[in-house]
């Protein structure tokens, strides 16, 4: 399966040939930001029989959000240079009201994500996410309300943009064939040097293009 996702990029070009995404933005609040859109038609095109197989291991479907948090994790590992010994995801849905609490995310598959963020579990006084994960419609003011009393800041921050009911998604607003995903991507100055962030947001970027990807577990 390994081979037939590298030689299908190898023909679509799904991969960026440029390894790296320059900041949209100057820094804000101490971390690197990119702003940007995705197409995720590929996601559309797989997403049908994903979600049949869903349907009957989990008895719902697939969350936009399960891509997004493996994609996210995957970029932010496939670097050395950062490295946290549990990479933990703090998932916010439904403008914040409520929390999904994924530990050791590094580990698990789609399949392992979804089952977590299938549920809604409150946030432990000692659950310290490396990784936050936000909707649309979450505010600055709740995500930070909830991290308050943290020793430390997340390393990274994912926020879906847009106000269609697929949390970010225009779907068909350019036509029937648009999936397209507004995000931005925060990255700690204190974690990475500005050249890394770089490679992480355009891995990133790379792998919401590419959902095949997603579902490898290496």
């Amino acid at each position: 399966m390994a081979a037939d996702v590298v030689a299908r990029e190898s023909v679509d070009g799904s991969r960026l040939a440029d390894p790296a995404l320059p900041p949209t933005r100057a820094p804000k609040d101490g971390y690197y930001v990119y702003d940007a859109e995705v197409d995720m038609q590929a996601l559309a095109q797989m997403s049908f029989p994903i979600a049949v197989q869903c349907e009957k291991l989990l008895e719902e479907r697939y969350s936009l959000f399960d891509y997004i948090v493996r994609a996210v994790v995957k970029a932010c590992t496939a670097f050395p240079e950062w490295r946290a010994e549990s990479v933990d995801v703090l998932l916010f849905e439904n403008e914040g009201r409520s929390t999904v609490v994924i530990p050791d995310a590094s580990g698990k598959t789609i399949y392992a994500i979804a089952r977590e963020t299938a549920r809604q579990t409150p946030l432990p006084t000692d659950f310290h996410p490396r990784i936050v994960v936000c909707d649309a419609h979450t505010s600055r003011a709740c995500v930070a309300q909830a991290l308050a009393s943290r020793d430390q800041r997340p390393d990274f921050a994912f926020v879906t943009r847009g106000d269609s009911p697929k949390v970010g998604i225009r779907a068909g607003r350019a036509g029937l064939g648009s999936y397209a995903l507004l995000y931005t991507f925060y990255v700690s100055e204190n974690s990475v040097s500005l050249s890394v962030a770089n490679r992480i947001a355009a891995e990133l970027h790379a792998l919401l293009y590419s959902p095949a990807r997603l579902l490898l577990i290496a």
